[in-house]
């Protein structure tokens, strides 16, 4: 009730505005051309909200289309050619990343296209269908209303000549009774009762009529002053909104595709811009940057005949390469197999070159370095806890620790020396001092150790600050190995502590040594870490051992993750 009122007062509103520019007075006896107009709206809205579908499948088309040029044309390095150093390359490779940019502008318009704009011309159009349904129900409730007011005002007008006729005609079948000198008396009265009668009828049906034509012509005067044209009103304001809202929706549509373009825009200028840095000179600055200082064949000497040609003399006039042989040279003539390459001093490079194959170099033997200390580290934890606990180890197990220590230290001494002299010349290229050579030592000197391995990433890091090469980045953090691999278990970071009230372990026969770390599964086995020392109670050979870490603590473990000692 309260929206029919709200209708009711947009209505009035309209009519007190200017009533002769309203549905209701103008069209009131046009109601098929309003159903016909309204009709085509709906199906004007129903197409646009097509258009709009359709402009959105385009500008996915459009984006996935994009995307599969810049995937086709997308140059691949994968034969390790530095072609991508050209600078002609360089543009066409911002031009296939604009390429993308591009593509996801056109992505994002579509996806606001259907968010704002599809989905809300899909709604304005169920809403207006539903309610130009609605008022079309109301009008045809209406026109029956009206046309069963006129087919009762019919019926009472029938119904009145009926009897009119029917009084008139006893009213002569009286004259002529009475006329007749031979009719009695009883006779004469009947015929008077009947006329009469008749008239009252008569009377009773025109009261009737007149009653009705009274009705008839107030429902007819609300119907066209008010009723009719309220509907025809409230059909026009359904209308009008339509069109507003849906001229708003395509103007927001406009606007969506308007923003778009300055983005797009934006990445032409973009490819424009990297097209302007192409430079003839400076790509062949870079292919003479490829250049090897070899020397100029020697001048031809007179052979006598029968004399021995000299050992730098050809027979073979040709300098051609077979097609076999270009195809394992790479570009600028430098092959895979080529003797130069095996040169740590790099001299055959360009010195961009030179300094990221350095860099290189060194970020794997530091990578090197790090795991060979990382193991040092965990034989001299062995080795402490051995000391601080004479039990749980034996002689010979502490010897062995102690030659792998040493064989590590002369591993991290030949790395550290190679890594000192690729130092060297790295800082030789960057015309810097050369670094202080650091000292490989004990357990004690690993800190040192590593911040000297660190020296070449600082330095690195400022290159790479100053776009000076991409090979400067920090070596990654250490992995750990394998939990199955037999070395994991010796190198690890930390050792569990044996703690205090731990019952004595008995003969070396029945202790183990625990490789790795494993966590309980089930409640009747027991949780080990790395390095500690149990007593086994039972080893019945199906992989899995009882073993004790004190009074209150036993279960099973896996046989493969211990080791017995010696």
């Amino acid at each position: 009730r309260i929206q029919i009122l709200f209708e009711l007062a947009d209505v009035i509103r309209i009519i007190m505005a200017d009533p002769k520019h309203t549905w209701g007075y103008t069209l009131w006896d046009k109601y098929d051309r309003v159903l016909e107009h309204t009709e085509t709206g709906l199906e004007f809205t129903n197409k646009c909200s097509h258009f709009i579908r359709d402009r959105i499948k385009v500008e996915h088309d459009y984006v996935k289309s994009l995307r599969n040029l810049k995937k086709k044309y997308k140059l691949k390095n994968s034969d390790g050619s530095d072609f991508d150093i050209f600078t002609t390359v360089k543009s066409y490779s911002v031009i296939l990343d604009q390429l993308e940019l591009i593509a996801r502008e056109h992505e994002i318009f579509a996806e606001r296209l259907e968010d704002d704009i599809f989905t809300k011309i899909r709604h304005l159009y169920k809403e207006v269908t539903n309610n130009r349904k609605n008022l079309c129900n109301t009008g045809n409730q209406l026109k029956q209303t009206y046309q069963q007011q006129q087919d009762q005002l019919e019926k009472a007008r029938q119904k009145y000549e009926k009897m009119a006729r029917e009084s008139e005609a006893a009213n002569i079948a009286f004259q002529k009774v009475n006329d007749d000198m031979n009719v009695s008396r009883a006779q004469l009265e009947k015929s008077r009762a009947t006329k009469e009668q008749r008239l009252d009828i008569m009377d009773k049906a025109k009261g009737d009529y007149i009653i009705q034509i009274e009705k008839t012509n107030n429902f007819q005067h609300d119907y066209y002053l008010e009723t009719w044209p309220s509907l025809l009103n409230q059909m026009q304001k359904v209308e009008e909104n339509r069109v507003d809202e849906l001229g708003s929706l395509l103007k927001q549509k406009c606007v969506l595709h308007k923003n778009t373009l300055p983005q797009v825009e934006q990445c032409i200028d973009n490819m424009i811009a990297t097209c302007e840095n192409i430079s003839s000179t400076q790509d062949s600055d870079l292919l003479m940057e490829e250049r090897t200082m070899a020397n100029y064949p020697p001048d031809h000497e007179f052979i006598e005949f029968g004399a021995k040609p000299p050992s730098n003399f050809s027979t073979n006039p040709s300098m051609r390469k077979t097609k076999k042989d270009r195809k394992k040279t790479k570009i600028f003539g430098r092959g895979p197999n080529s003797d130069s390459m095996n040169k740590e001093d790099m001299d055959h490079l360009p010195p961009e070159k030179r300094k990221k194959a350095f860099k290189e170099k060194i970020k794997e033997i530091e990578n090197k370095i790090q795991i060979e200390l990382k193991a040092r580290q965990g034989l001299e934890d062995i080795l402490e806890l051995y000391s601080k606990k004479p039990e749980l180890g034996s002689a010979t197990a502490m010897e062995e620790s102690r030659q792998q220590i040493d064989s590590i230290t002369k591993t991290l001494e030949k790395y550290q020396e190679e890594l000192y002299k690729f130092q060297c010349y790295l800082a030789a290229l960057d015309n810097k001092p050369a670094p202080e050579k650091p000292h490989i030592g004990s357990h004690l000197d690993t800190l040192s150790v590593a911040s000297s391995t660190s020296h070449l990433s600082h330095t690195n890091n400022e290159d790479s600050g100053s776009g000076q090469g991409s090979g400067a980045d920090l070596p990654p953090p250490y992995s750990a190995p394998d939990p199955m691999s037999p070395i994991a278990g010796e190198f690890q970071d930390s050792f569990y502590e044996v703690p205090d009230n731990a019952v004595p372990p008995p003969p070396n026969d029945n202790v183990c040594s625990v490789l790795y770390d494993y966590a309980a599964q089930h409640s009747d086995e027991l949780d080990i870490f790395a390095g500690e020392t149990l007593f086994v109670v039972e080893d019945n050979g199906t992989g899995w051992v009882k073993a004790r870490r004190n009074e209150n603590e036993e279960g099973l473990v896996p046989g493969n993750y211990i080791e017995m000692c010696s």
